[in-house]
């Protein structure tokens, strides 16, 4: 089953080696995924200390954890699960949405790009871009409002472009659910963002 899976998997080899006691195979892997992880970690809280905190802590738990891991899924499959639970425990530490949210959406991304590039990367009249900040502001305003289990789902499929199928794999859970999820957060967010009086730029986000 092992040779099989290390056919799918290409993480496998060194997963067996750190199961050995082999430490520095965690250097490959970090090296592997800690671009990814950082990544997904900053579209879920937003912040780019707290994401960097969360991504020590992935591999961190990915360490003491790994002799639990079984190759029944592929391990980058498992790592963005611990990911998953350690934003989700972080959000709903923070009662109060805002105050957690003091990154923005228009920040450099690990890959260098800002979210709104695509929008606002004509814009180059100060008083369009102040127009713009505010926004972006209100969106992620909006996303934070949102409860956890929608958001999650929506920045799944829309910030990292996952399949229904790939995300009801990490949310444990069903493609039609995933679906269903999606399709409430819009919902809110639309709402949300009429009120604010931003209801073309969701438009354009969702696209």
């Amino acid at each position: 089953m092992t040779r099989g899976m290390s056919d799918t998997d290409p993480d496998l080899e060194l997963v067996l080696a750190l199961q050995r006691g082999e430490d520095t195979a965690l250097d490959a892997l970090i090296e592997r995924h800690q671009h990814a992880i950082f990544g997904f970690t900053y579209r879920h809280v937003f912040n780019e200390a707290d994401a960097r905190e969360l991504t020590q802590e992935v591999f961190v738990r990915a360490y003491f954890g790994v002799k639990k891991f079984r190759p029944t899924a592929k391990f980058a499959t498992w790592l963005y699960r611990i990911a998953l639970n350690l934003c989700r425990d972080h959000v709903r530490s923070r009662r109060v949405r805002q105050a957690a949210v003091t990154g923005s959406l228009s920040a450099e991304t690990p890959d260098g790009r800002g979210w709104e590039c695509e929008i606002a990367s004509a814009t180059r009249d100060p008083a369009e871009a102040a127009l713009m900040d505010e926004k972006m502001d209100a969106l992620e305003r909006g996303l934070a409002s949102l409860p956890h289990r929608l958001r999650t789902a929506l920045v799944m499929t829309t910030l990292d472009e996952r399949t229904h199928k790939e995300c009801a794999e990490l949310l444990d859970t069903t493609p039609k659910a995933v679906e269903k999820r999606v399709y409430r957060a819009r919902q809110l967010l639309g709402k949300w963002m009429a009120e604010a009086g931003f209801i073309f730029l969701l438009a354009i986000w969702l696209r």
